[in-house]
């Protein structure tokens, strides 16, 4: 039976029918400033609290020491020792990060995460020759991931940015490289900003390897973190 680790939320737990699925990816995607880092470090703070650990590669340079704490609250020194942090400059750092993974697993490892997959592989595009090429290290890293996490039992939280695409129907939003990010995640999750500037809608449309459109929640984003919206 497939275990899960909770979110640090609640809500989301419920969405998730238990919380993030070990050996598998799950995939945050939203517009800059919805949440997705606090999600990441909520996840990996919780992952902590139990006494496991979690390795958390911010190639967005989002996380900082201070939203840290705040979610953290007064274990935040005793917590911050189970969380280790890597910080890639490049697309290139970030593949030999991802490849050596494994050899960072150990019982305790509980969850990796990586946000987010995509700033990178964008910002080396006006750097690189082959478009192939980038892409191809892009799905080989998500396989890699995919592979790993699934041998080991490890959760794993991947977030991406977004752009816009023009369709019939007007603009939509969907993350960069969709058909590689899209690919290996067995749950994936839409974060969208609301009316209400302190809610987020997290909208499913993966879980579990079945692709839905059914479920969804409203948390507020509060100095803690996400906790659930009250009506």
């Amino acid at each position: 039976m497939t275990q899960t680790l909770s979110t640090g939320c609640n809500g989301l737990d419920k969405l998730l029918q238990g919380g993030i699925e070990q050996g598998e990816i799950t995939l945050l995607y939203g517009e800059a400033a919805t949440g997705k880092t606090t999600i990441c470090i909520q996840a990996s703070t919780s992952v902590a609290t139990r006494g496991q650990k979690a390795l958390f590669i911010d190639s967005d340079n989002s996380f900082t020491q201070q939203r840290f704490h705040q979610i953290a609250g007064d274990n935040s020194h005793s917590l911050s020792e189970l969380i280790m942090l890597f910080f890639p400059d490049t697309f290139e750092e970030q593949r030999m990060l991802v490849e050596s993974l494994n050899n960072y697993v150990t019982p305790r490892l509980g969850l990796v995460v990586i946000d987010s997959m995509s700033t990178l592989y964008r910002a080396a595009f006006p750097k690189t020759g082959s478009v192939f090429n980038l892409n191809r290290d892009l799905t080989r890293q998500l396989a890699y991931l995919a592979d790993l996490t699934r041998s080991k039992k490890i959760a794993c939280v991947i977030t991406s940015q977004v752009h816009a695409r023009l369709k019939p129907m007007g603009n939509q939003i969907e993350p960069v490289a969709r058909r590689a990010i899209f690919h290996f995640p067995s749950t994936i999750i839409r974060i969208r900003n609301t009316p209400n500037p302190m809610v987020r809608e997290f909208a499913l449309e993966r879980l579990k390897g079945a692709d839905t459109r059914d479920g969804r929640c409203f948390l507020t984003l509060t100095e803690r973190g996400f906790t659930e919206t009250r009506a």
